[in-house]
């Protein structure tokens, strides 16, 4: 019996990456060149994610510099943001990201990284993290399980978007922490983790999922699923 080949898909912000430290490291950056309270970044973070919407850092920042004449600084912010970072790896990726990618790697899984949020702040954050040389697509909507299954044919393979490199995939494997993420997604044999520790649960990854989807409280937990 021929082996199924399966596509690992997996979500960056709460995932792969501290969403939270990344911010943190952008308002600091963000403070040492514009005269723009912290405060003021933070409250309106907050709002946007208590709607489980995302919040567009970086097109707020950029706005800002606009209004004040001072667009052509943008170029310098970003770029210190990215430098900055870099410096900082790997302790800007969760526990078990590392580690779930030298896993694909050393088994020849195919994989790519599917995120969502405005593509200026998601290709900012992508790129001091490392990600911007993997494989990715960075959506504007929250609906990826309605995306992977429009790829879906009538035989029940995956026709890969050329951002995943094109090919066939007999089954979708996602990692996510966003139980919205999950709806509409594939039926069995594909699968999905839903990484949500319910102490820490955001108001944005709250939800139900699929009965192929497994919640796992951390990526580490995932991966030693995974393994077994």
């Amino acid at each position: 019996m021929t082996q199924k080949t399966e596509f690992f898909i997996i979500d960056f912000d709460r995932t792969l990456a501290d969403s939270d430290k990344l911010l943190e490291a952008f308002i600091e950056v963000t403070t040492e060149y514009i005269a723009i309270p912290r405060e003021q970044i933070e409250a309106a973070n907050r709002d946007v994610r208590q709607r489980g919407d995302s919040f567009d850092t970086a097109g707020y920042v950029r706005d800002h510099l606009n209004e004040m004449d001072r667009g052509e600084e943008w170029d310098t912010l970003e770029k210190e943001f990215i430098h900055r970072l870099r410096a900082r790896l790997p302790e800007l990726l969760l526990a078990g990201a590392s580690e779930l990618l030298e896993w694909l790697r050393a088994r020849g899984s195919s994989y790519g990284i599917l995120t969502y949020g405005n593509p200026l702040w998601q290709h900012m954050k992508l790129s001091a993290t490392g990600f911007n040389h993997e494989q990715r697509i960075v959506m504007e909507h929250k609906h990826k399980g309605r995306l992977i299954s429009s790829w879906q044919q009538s035989d029940g393979s995956f026709v890969l978007p050329q951002e995943f490199g094109g090919g066939v995939a007999d089954a979708i494997v996602m990692l996510d922490d966003k139980a919205v993420s999950f709806e509409d997604f594939p039926a069995v044999p594909s699968r999905g983790y839903w990484i949500c520790d319910p102490m820490h649960e955001l108001p944005s990854q709250r939800g139900t999922v699929p009965a192929n989807v497994q919640r796992c409280n951390t990526l580490s937990d995932a991966l030693a699923t995974l393994r077994h």
